[in-house]
């Protein structure tokens, strides 16, 4: 159940041992990884670092350089890698491989079967992988506005001239670097008392000061 990362790794494998697998996606194949996380992300993070070196260009012993950007486009090329990635990950290439691949939202209806699209799948074995969303913070006043997730702000193609970012992980600090080497007047909010609260301290304390350094 899932068609992510984590989803199709089992699928992957399954098959592989000649298990008869049936996958069921009630979305998009490849899920968050593929179109919403791992894979726009690193590649808004390319462009921005490109950007960001060229800046520094003296410091690498260049006595000038500059470049224009058009950010509607750095945001299309991302959906360009997103494409290009896409077919790895399809229902086309794993029902090749001998997986049944189902559209649909799959209930558990006992430990040995599930239902999906109003037919019934017998199983002695069930991987969940059903991945997770994000979550909008109940703040007075949030459900007035349009706010980004890291879900949305892929459609962006206008670079905002002020950004506020909630959250300090992993997701967060991403997009929060990305966004200011653009250009963005971005600030960062995180609850606890460092960025990426999960990581060692001294970690946080660099990953805090290397981001004040770029504005």
């Amino acid at each position: 159940i899932g068609g992510g990362s984590a989803g199709l790794v089992a699928a992957y494998i399954a098959a592989a041992v000649r298990a008869k697998v049936t996958l069921v996606e009630k979305d998009r194949m490849g899920g968050d990884c593929l179109n919403t996380g791992c894979v726009p992300s690193k590649a808004l993070i390319k462009s921005a670092r490109v950007l960001s070196l060229i800046r520094k260009a003296k410091q690498f012993g260049f006595k000038s350089a500059s470049v224009e950007f058009d950010f509607a486009e750095v945001m299309e090329r991302v959906q360009r890698v997103i494409r290009a990635i896409e077919p790895h990950d399809s229902a086309e290439r794993y029902t090749r491989l001998g997986v049944e691949c189902i559209r649909g939202e799959a209930k558990i209806t006992s430990p040995w079967t599930v239902e999906v699209n109003a037919k019934v799948l017998t199983t002695k074995s069930i991987v969940i992988a059903a991945g997770a969303e994000p979550f909008i913070p109940p703040i007075p006043g949030i459900e007035r506005m349009e706010c980004l997730t890291s879900d949305t702000v892929w459609q962006l193609r206008t670079l905002p001239r002020r950004l506020v970012v909630l959250g300090g992980g992993p997701i967060g600090c991403e997009l929060a670097q990305a966004f200011a080497r653009f250009g963005s007047s971005v600030t960062q909010v995180e609850m606890l008392d460092r960025l990426l609260p999960r990581e060692d301290p001294e970690f946080s304390e660099m990953v805090a000061r290397r981001f004040r350094e770029e504005g």
